[in-house]
Order: structure tokens, then sequence, then C-alpha cells
């Protein structure tokens, strides 16, 4: 598995509650030990280390791995296709381990998956995210007959395995992990890389009836079975003030994009025909908008609150 520097650099927002490294943030207490395999250039470990935690890190590309010397404690450059973790960390317990955007690009994921359980502390837990290749906007494109690699994002030219809700399950369960906590990146059509054109209102509206069709990512917390987190889980005030948030986020989305179909069937239907529907219409599209609006306010007080919690203590 190869990259490239510069292709992967992740800029953390901790204020955006809807991206993945965010997410994973808000899952690692501060002063952690920390192992971030697939670590790219260091991004989400020089946010780690400014919480106290001590960082080591795996990445294949050398251009890559020395810039994320900069933040990582030790940083191997290897493949994980070919690594044993428990040799290379002999000895070392880590309270977290991340793989971020990461087992999608392996050839046997469960291996790496097996592996990380020999050098996690018994109480530790790992942050996983993985692409969701049921995303609305990839179905979408199957159905216009199209199906394109692309740089980054949920085709990447790079993924050699695909993961829906049902298939990340597996990858778990085979593994020997189980799901503590689930979090989902949504992205709306039209905000992913894959384009999508002129997508029929109703169609549309069948398609986003299954709850996974928004889902860009899953952020997954995840325990070895029979870990003693599964009857005592951690308690991370900033990740569940931070879930508070996406699922807000996602309910927002989902209200502007049922306002859009909406509109889209008032300005299509027949004012002299259907007076009642139109009526019925309006009304749904209105309290849609009110809603919407409420939630927005959440939406600015739970960030206020999430900054609150991240500036006196970073858990």
């Amino acid at each position: 598995m190869s990259t490239s520097a510069s292709r992967y650099t992740a800029e953390i927002h901790l204020e955006d509650a809807n991206d993945a490294h965010s997410l994973a943030v808000a899952r690692v207490p501060a002063n952690s030990r920390v192992l971030d395999l697939g670590a790219a250039d260091g991004s989400v470990a020089a946010v780690l280390r400014q919480m106290g935690c001590r960082v080591s890190a795996v990445e294949c590309d050398p251009v890559a791995a020395e810039v994320a010397g900069r933040w990582c404690d030790r940083v191997v450059v290897a493949d994980l296709n070919e690594i044993k973790l428990d040799e290379v960390f002999a000895g070392e317990q880590f309270d977290v381990i991340l793989m971020l955007d990461v087992l999608e690009h392996l050839v046997e994921p469960e291996i790496v998956l097996r592996g990380a359980r020999d050098v996690l502390a018994p109480d530790g837990w790992c942050v996983i995210s993985l692409p969701n290749v049921s995303h609305l906007s990839v179905r979408l494109a199957l159905l216009d007959g199209r199906f394109r690699y692309t740089d980054v994002g949920l085709l990447d030219r790079t993924h050699l395995r695909f993961y829906d809700s049902e298939g990340k399950d597996a990858l778990l369960r085979d593994a020997g992990w189980e799901q503590l906590a689930l979090t989902r990146v949504t992205r709306t059509l039209g905000t992913t890389e894959i384009t999508v054109d002129d997508a029929d209102p109703v169609l549309l509206a069948q398609l986003e009836a299954d709850p996974e069709a928004l889902t860009y990512q899953f952020v997954i917390t995840a325990v070895p079975t029979g870990s003693p987190r599964l009857t005592s889980p951690p308690v991370l005030p900033a990740a569940v003030a931070q879930e508070a948030l996406v699922a807000a986020n996602r309910r927002v989305h989902e209200l502007e994009a049922s306002v859009a179909r909406l509109e889209a069937l008032l300005s299509a239907a027949d004012e002299r025909a259907v007076p009642d529907l139109l009526e019925r219409l309006e009304a749904i599209r209105m309290a849609s908008i009110v809603r919407r609006g409420h939630l927005q306010h959440l939406l600015a007080a739970l960030e206020e609150n999430l900054q609150r919690l991240r500036s006196v203590g970073g858990g």
C-alpha cells in the first residue's frame, strides 16, 4: 500500500462535529498512549500531542513518516499488510489505537485488527473510520450505470475493500472486536466527490428512506470481544457532546433534503388540479423549515458546550 506525503494530509478542525478526524480525537482521553496506524503526515498526532498524548505511529510512505516524526514519539516505516504489531511494539501497550480511513486500503484488514489486540491495554479501545459504499451518491451513480474511481473519498482508487453497515459489522466480528459506539459522518447529495446530476425527486425520496443513505463514514469505537469495557464503557464528555452534535447535524441535513424535495414537488404540481395536496405540502415544508431552525439553535449550543469541554480537559 503506497501513499503520497500530501495526498492524505488532513486539516483537523475540532469545531467540525461532522468530520471523522475530529470525532476520533474526541474519543482519545488526554495524556493517553496512542498508536496511530496509517498516520500519514501526523495531522492527527499533532493535535493529540497538544493534549499531552504520547503517540507512536506506523506509516508506509517514508516522506509522510518523516513529517509525522515531528509529532510522534516513534514512527515505524512499514506496510500494514506485512507488519506484525506484537513484534514491532513488543512489550508496549496502548490506551487507544487509531485506524482512520486505513482498513479499506489493506489486503486482509482482519489480520491487522487481530494484531492490534496484542498491543492494546486491557481496558483500552480502538477508533476506526470506514467509508460507507452505500452512500446515496454511489447508489445513484450506479443506477446511472457509472462506477468511477476518484483520487480520494468513497471510491478512492487505492481502496481494496468496500463496506456498508453490515459489512462493517462483519469485519469487526470476524476479527474478534465488538462495537462499543458508532457515530456517522453525513454528506448530502452534491457535497461529495461523486457528481450526480438531475436525480429524480421520487427516487431520491425512496433512497433517502434508508437511514444509511446520507452516511459518508462510520466512526466506530470498538473493543476486543470479552473486554471489561463492554460492561464499563469509557465516559468521554467531549465525545458525548460531539455525538449529540453530529446527530443534530444529520437531522438538519435530512430536513434540508426534505425541504428541497418538497419545493421541487410544489413547483411541478398543478395548482388547479391538486389544491389540497399543495396546501399539505406547503404545511409540511414550513414545519420542516421551523424544525430546521430549532435544530440549528441546538447545534450552536452544542458547539459551545463542546468547546468548553475541550478547554477544560481534552476528554
